[in-house]
């Protein structure tokens, strides 16, 4: 499982991705916006990968690998579903949300039902298609997701027995 699709994960978008998770974690909004833009408004190398993609993918794999260790994996026959609600328990309607969260959202979605080429389309959107301000909007929220979901209290992932 993963959203790197054929892309081994980088070193320097995992360094940059715990600098920039840093900077969330920190409240230092005017270094993570710099860092963000600067990342953002990188040319796309053709016929390559550029940082921007790498670093998106790696932070799609992280909120992932957070569901997953909380919550464990989904079994035979299983799936996970993302319900969004507020903290007064009412439901959030998906449409409603900024259209970089819902990218965040689907794009995760896809990627724990293992969608693989629903994640590549999405990667290679957000890479290739987004305007400058939508790549800097749904890359922070994407930091922004992966630092509630390493906050929440989720329980402890169910027991699993093994035969």
């Amino acid at each position: 499982m993963g959203s790197n699709a054929g892309r081994p994960a980088g070193s320097t978008a995992a360094a940059l991705g715990g600098r920039l998770m840093k900077l969330v974690g920190d409240r230092d909004a005017a270094r993570f916006s710099c860092e963000i833009s600067r990342v953002s408004a990188e040319p796309h190398p053709v016929g390559e990968r550029s940082l921007y993609g790498d670093l998106l993918a790696w932070v799609v794999d992280s909120i992932v690998g957070v569901v997953i260790a909380r919550l464990g994996a989904a079994g035979p026959g299983e799936r996970f579903i993302l319900d969004l609600r507020f903290t007064d328990g009412g439901y959030v309607d998906v449409d409603a949300l900024p259209a970089s969260a819902r990218w965040v959202l689907r794009t995760v979605s896809a990627v724990l039902a293992e969608d693989h080429e629903e994640v590549q389309r999405s990667l290679t959107a957000a890479e290739q298609q987004f305007d400058l301000t939508m790549r800097a909007e749904t890359l922070a929220d994407a930091l922004i997701w992966l630092d509630f979901v390493l906050e929440v209290d989720l329980p402890d992932p169910p027991d699993v027995t093994t035969t």
